[in-house]
């Protein structure tokens, strides 16, 4: 009896060593924090139908349609030639201009701005006689034919230099391309960058076919 005593002290200190040594570990580890979503883990990919973007939050419309009324001017009779077109920017609104020349020698050539025709238009387009297809940049597109007026001389000499594509890439003019010139009908394609209807004005001295598209 006496010698069973010491060895159940013995072992009564060794099991309470043990307990002593499993406390000191620690706690048991949690479950890991969550991860905030980012812009490559977005917080709900979920589609849901009749929906096209997690963050399209308005109501899409299509911009209002711009319709201009075609417009007619200039003077019957004219036989003029084109002698330069030109393009610019200014405060508000984009214009290009259209100057003539009564021919020289001048048999049958009337001076003044040829009968003209300005109305909306829509591609495709085609070159006038060919009929071989013409690109012109822009969202909408206005048409203008010149009646009576040419380019060339009587000898088929050009009396306009300057390009036949004009692309100045104006807030609201983005190309000028001329879609013929045949039997003293002149044709031009205007693209623009939006839909807008235009202002014409006539002028003398020399003669002159201003056509402005407004900005907004």
């Amino acid at each position: 009896m006496t010698k069973a005593l010491p060895l159940l002290l013995i072992a009564s200190a060794l099991l309470a060593g043990c307990g002593s040594g499993a406390k000191e570990a620690g706690p048991v580890p949690t479950a890991a924090p969550a991860v905030e979503p980012t812009q490559s883990q977005p917080a709900d990919t979920t589609s849901t139908e009749g929906e096209t973007s997690i963050t399209n939050t308005g109501t899409e419309t299509e911009p209002a349609r711009v319709v201009c009324k075609p417009q007619i001017g200039g003077q019957d009779g004219v036989f003029t030639n084109l002698t330069d077109v030109r393009v610019g920017a200014h405060n508000g609104y984009d214009r290009i201009v259209f100057e003539f020349e009564a021919p020289k020698p001048n048999p049958g050539g009337v001076a003044g701005i040829p009968r003209y025709e300005i109305r909306q238009a829509k591609p495709p387009f085609t070159e006038d006689p060919s009929d071989l297809p013409l690109d012109v940049f822009g969202d909408a597109f206005v048409r203008i034919v010149m009646h009576g007026a040419t380019g060339y001389d009587f000898d088929g000499n050009p009396t306009y230099a300057g390009s036949r594509t004009l692309t100045p890439g104006f807030g609201t003019l983005a190309q000028a391309v001329e879609g013929g010139d045949f039997e003293a009908t002149m044709t031009w394609i205007l693209g623009l960058s939006r839909p807008t209807c235009w202002q014409v004005q006539e002028l003398h001295e020399p003669e002159r076919l201003v056509i402005d598209f407004h900005h907004v």
